[in-house]
């Protein structure tokens, strides 16, 4: 049998595709959410789900401080396939209460691990995987917007903060900090050239002493 001609417009078939093809791709044909959209997002979003969305991670406590009360369980919960579950809450976009305590969650970590053991007795630990899940609705852009991605939170703070000021004024004090670091700089020569001069003129006195003390001799 002849072999197929391959046209442009055929995909040439280089194999079976790597992992680091695949993500590329997925991150190709991800739907990104718009500068405008992230803009309307971060308005109604207090600075700790700021935080995490400019960071592009949860903050979530350390592994041991998570068991340092003996009197605490591990593990809560058992999958179908066997796997032993713990979650750990993100500290930083979690929900403050009117008293100023740390509220109810808004993302937590869900942690699977496999126990080995052996006649009962548990010999190692190992995480099989570990996933964000959020709790709150409010956390997420709303349907059909996309993922936000870190950098355009920053601009959206930083956009809202200098949003309908004079550049003028921004360059005033730009030029105001400048002024003053240069000021600090040169206070900070002059004291260290003080006490070098000064270190100096107590050595040479110190070498002038001992020469006189010798001629005195």
């Amino acid at each position: 049998m002849a072999a197929r001609k391959i046209t442009p417009l055929d995909p040439a078939d280089n194999g079976p595709a790597s992992i680091q093809g695949i993500a590329q791709r997925a991150r190709r044909e991800t739907l990104w959410a718009s500068p405008a959209e992230v803009a309307t997002y971060a308005q109604g979003q207090p600075d700790g789900v700021i935080a995490c969305r400019e960071r592009g991670r949860h903050d979530y406590p350390a592994t041991r401080l998570t068991l340092a009360d003996p009197d605490a369980p591990p593990f809560t919960e058992v999958t179908p396939e066997g796997w032993y579950v713990r979650r750990l809450p993100c500290e930083c976009c979690r929900h403050v209460n009117d008293d100023g305590t740390p509220g109810l969650p808004r993302v937590v970590r869900v942690e699977e691990w496999e126990l080995k053991h052996r006649r009962g007795v548990i010999l190692s630990a190992q995480m099989v995987r570990a996933r964000p899940v959020p709790l709150d609705s409010d956390y997420l852009n709303p349907p059909g917007q996309g993922r936000i991605k870190p950098r355009l939170v920053r601009d959206a703070t930083v956009t809202a903060k200098v949003a309908g000021m004079r550049i003028k004024d921004i360059r005033d004090q730009v030029r105001t900090l400048t002024e003053a670091r240069e000021d600090a700089a040169r206070e900070a020569y002059a004291r260290a050239h003080l006490a070098r001069a000064e270190q100096d003129a107590a050595e040479l006195n110190r070498g002038l002493s001992v020469i006189d003390g010798g001629n005195a001799s």
